[in-house]
């Protein structure tokens, strides 16, 4: 009978085993946590067509019998099924899952991996797309949540870039490749050497960036202006080009009463565009000539181009210049991670050096809203956060690997005067800004916001003001999940509350511009990748009846609220594919978004004949959140592209879309058809502009986000700008493919030469003006083959930088000399800053 007793005491106590704060503290302390990726294109469960399989190894110094723990971790896609019955694997909502002990859990044993194996859907092939920042709670959430330590993310301290130490190494093609047809190369040294032009100057031209629409060299005198100048303005504002005025001051360019003289006169040229303008530099003075101030500002950051860095000489020129397209944009996605007001400033200047002028800022989507909006403070004080709160009273879910830290740099919002100052500071620097706060999907911030606020009402008492702009229908019993496996993300567009709210953020957003004196031209509706919510609402059910597409009716009717308050509408293509044209405003904004391999030109086509302000915005070139080349250690998402590399981005030719299938591959490297027979575009209409991205949901830090955009953005602000002569012309009807050949030898030949000019003035003049502002922009990679000789040629595709190899001895300045077979691996430099480290793989 005692012997019962002990051994029914003993299960009682097991049982009753329950961490305590101390406890849970040290396992998130001690708690080792690797991740392997075994195969991106696994054989998956019988109901999955595409997945891969990866293995999660959880180890503890010590003995741990406790049952009580949960471990919260972030995955980009949902895992389908698990191998270890020791462990419950669930999804909760996004990416959020949840690790919990299951109830054949035989415990830690100390320094014993349990690992735990699972599917996933899809694919993930980038090591950044695996996510930081694991949270340790307990079963009933009574202790405070922490972050594992070995799951978080590091700095190397020669590089800058982020180091995962609980992601184990990526080493094989079975990691690269999506799927057995997937023939992606592992870019890596000798990929690029094959690949790559070797620049072959090794100075800068004389040039700018954006190249002019014509650009002389009068004289091989120079101009000195280290004495400063003597400013003269004839119809113009003098705060018009203050902005450019204060980037020469940064250089030592002061006005002076001895100064050489600078002209600068308004005077329209008929046939020109707005921002047309000429530069005169002469020993007798400069002169520029503009029709507008915008000109003008845009020749004081062209002369300002033709300084090397160095001194302040440059020589005498004329340069005659006009952009090609109207829009110039950059999207950035301040939602799924925040980016710092600082960020935001510093990139409207580095736009304006180079001639963007449209800046498309992402305010809100499921993962954020980071506009504060007055009489909504729930919008920010709860949405503009994401930390542990399963409830999300206070914070939205930690999706994207946000962890626990309401002060991470993920986090955050602009308030009022935040965004009249950035509205200010662009409208100096002849920047437009387009809100966008994305509906009615992406839209899970906002819902939540407002859940926040109905109870907080509620629970006053205040009944009829909680109902006014609650998002959440109760009698919605759709089941549905959006892209981002989201169940809860979408506004019901049948509820009268869905436009009181939207009504109330219109009008906050343009007081908010009002109050900055620069006016709402442009509002970005979004309306993309719309789940459909609302099927099964009983407030649909009449709407149902009448409209084939509810996305398009809301489309339509938030088109018109919008234009009713004097403002252009804009959305993403796909959104606007649901609406009836005759039913929408004529003066309509379309980012067109169609992959380029997938006849994504189709759209582009289909928006531009309509005569709207098509904004092209193919994610096989514009999207700079997918890496620069296809390597596990580069940035960046894989769905549409595998790579995205500054010379690719010169190349594109937007006025032609089909003709880039003769040169371009698929994301799964294969050649690919572009038909235009039935797609063609009517005489006399062309796109208003292009648009490059920077999406977020990778990037937690606005030094990562400079390493995406830069050198990139340069060579994006060039064909935004300047349509060169090797371009394709675009001909009606035709079909294109790699044997089509209508991009010829000569074509290629000037397209080549072309590249050579841009990179001498990009490695030599402007990414050494961008390191002495601090920017954190890209080293590039080394590219490694074998002369004739059998010594080995090294180089950069971009020139400027110095190269290092590594062998048994450690790093060394490169040299033909050694046998590859020494070399362990490479990297470029560039004074104190240090590429990132390439291994000789033999991929």
């Amino acid at each position: 009978m005692v012997k019962y007793l002990i051994v029914v005491l003993f299960i009682i106590s097991f049982n009753a085993l329950a961490l305590e704060q101390v406890d849970l503290d040290k396992m998130s302390r001690q708690l080792d946590v690797k991740y392997t990726l075994i195969e991106a294109n696994a054989t998956c469960p019988a109901y999955v067509t595409q997945c891969y399989l990866s293995e999660l190894a959880l180890t503890l110094p010590y003995d741990l019998l406790d049952k009580s723990w949960v471990i919260y971790f972030s995955q980009l896609m949902p895992i389908i099924h698990g191998s270890n019955q020791q462990f419950d694997i669930t999804h909760i909502n996004g990416d959020l899952h949840k690790i919990s002990p299951s109830e054949s859990f035989t415990g830690f044993i100390a320094g014993k991996a349990h690992k735990l194996r699972f599917y996933t859907q899809n694919s993930q092939i980038t090591r950044s797309e695996f996510m930081p920042n694991y949270l340790l709670s307990d079963a009933k959430q009574a202790l405070a949540t922490k972050v594992i330590v070995s799951t978080l993310v590091d700095e190397d301290t020669t590089t800058g870039l982020e180091t995962q130490p609980y992601l184990e190494p990526f080493t094989t093609l079975s990691q690269l490749r999506t799927s057995k047809s997937d023939k992606t190369p592992w870019m890596g040294p000798r990929y690029h050497f094959e690949n790559s032009h070797k620049p072959l100057k090794t100075s800068f031209p004389e040039g700018i960036i954006p190249k002019p629409s014509a650009m002389q060299v009068t004289s091989d005198k120079k101009v000195d202006l280290s004495g400063g100048i003597r400013l003269v303005l004839n119809g113009i504002k003098r705060d018009r080009i203050s902005a450019a005025l204060g980037r020469m001051s940064t250089v030592g360019i002061n006005e002076r009463e001895s100064g050489v003289l600078l002209d600068i006169s308004l005077r329209k040229k008929s046939g020109t565009r707005d921002e047309a303008y000429t530069l005169l530099v002469t020993e007798a003075g400069i002169y520029i000539t503009a029709n507008t101030s915008s000109g003008a500002f845009y020749a004081l950051q062209s002369l300002m181009g033709l300084f090397d860095g160095k001194s302040l000489l440059v020589n005498e020129v004329e340069i005659k210049d006009s952009p090609h397209y109207e829009f110039r944009g950059l999207h950035i996605d301040t939602a799924r991670n925040f980016r710092s007001k600082q960020f935001v400033l510093d990139t409207i200047k580095h736009m304006a050096s180079y001639k963007l002028n449209r800046l498309h800022l992402h305010l809100a989507d499921d993962e954020g809203w980071r506009l504060e909006i007055d009489g909504l403070p729930e919008l920010t004080e709860v949405g503009g956060y994401r930390c542990f709160d399963l409830s999300e009273q206070n914070c939205l879910l930690p999706q994207l690997g946000a962890g626990n830290d309401k002060g991470s740099s993920v986090n955050g919002y602009y308030n009022r005067q935040d965004y009249i100052d950035i509205l200010r500071y662009a409208d100096k620097h002849h920047i437009t800004v387009i809100p966008s706060l994305d509906m009615p999907g992406h839209s899970r911030a906002a819902i939540v916001s407002m859940e926040a606020r109905y109870r907080r009402l509620t629970a006053l008492g205040k009944y009829e003001a909680a109902q006014k702009y609650r998002l959440v229908d109760t009698d919605d019993k759709t089941v549905y999940r959006s892209i981002q496996h989201y169940n809860d993300n979408t506004l019901n567009v049948c509820l009268p509350q869905t436009y009181a709210f939207i009504d109330k953020v219109l009008d906050g957003v343009q007081g908010l511009h009002r109050q900055a004196g620069v006016p709402l031209n442009t509002y970005h509706i979004g309306a993309d990748e719309t789940a459909g919510a609302w099927l099964n609402s009983p407030a649909c059910k009449t709407l149902l009846k009448t409209y084939g597409s509810l996305n398009g009716y809301f489309i339509e009717r938030v088109s018109q609220m919008v234009t009713a308050k004097g403002v252009q509408v804009a959305a993403w293509s796909d959104g606007l594919g649901d609406v009836r044209v005759h039913n929408m405003p004529t003066n309509v904004q379309s980012n067109v978004w169609g992959t380029l391999a997938e006849g994504g030109h189709v759209v582009s086509h289909e928006h531009i004949n309509r005569k709207w302000q098509v904004v092209i915005s193919n994610p096989d070139v514009t999207y700079f959140d997918f890496p620069y080349t296809s390597h596990p250690m580069e940035r960046g998402n894989h769905w549409a592209t595998r790579a995205v590399d500054t010379r690719k981005v010169f190349e594109f030719m937007p006025d032609n879309l089909p003709a880039h299938a003769e040169v371009w591959r698929n994301s799964r490297y294969h050649h690919y058809e572009a038909n235009d027979t039935q797609s063609g575009l009517n005489e006399g209409v062309t796109a208003a502009g292009i648009q490059a991205h920077l999406w977020s949901e990778m990037i937690r830090t606005d030094k990562q986000a400079e390493y995406m955009l830069y050198p990139r953005l340069l060579a994006f602000a060039e064909r935004a700008w300047h349509k060169p002569k090797w371009a394709l012309e675009y001909k009606k009807g035709r079909i294109y493919s790699v044997f089509s050949e209508y991009f010829d030898k000569t074509a290629q030949l000037e397209r080549d030469a072309d590249w050579q000019r841009f990179i001498s003035i990009l490695g030599y003049k402007e990414l050494p003006k961008l390191a002495k502002e601090g920017v954190f922009y890209r080293i590039p990679h080394v590219a490694i083959g074998l002369h004739k000789n059998g010594e080995m040629i090294f180089f950069t595709p971009i020139p400027g930088f110095d190269i290092e190899i590594k062998t048994a001895q450690g790093w060394q300045p490169a040299h033909g000399g050694i046998p590859l077979a020494h070399l362990r691996a490479v990297r470029a430099r560039k004074g104190d800053r240090v590429g990132r480290t390439q291994l000789m793989h033999n991929h």
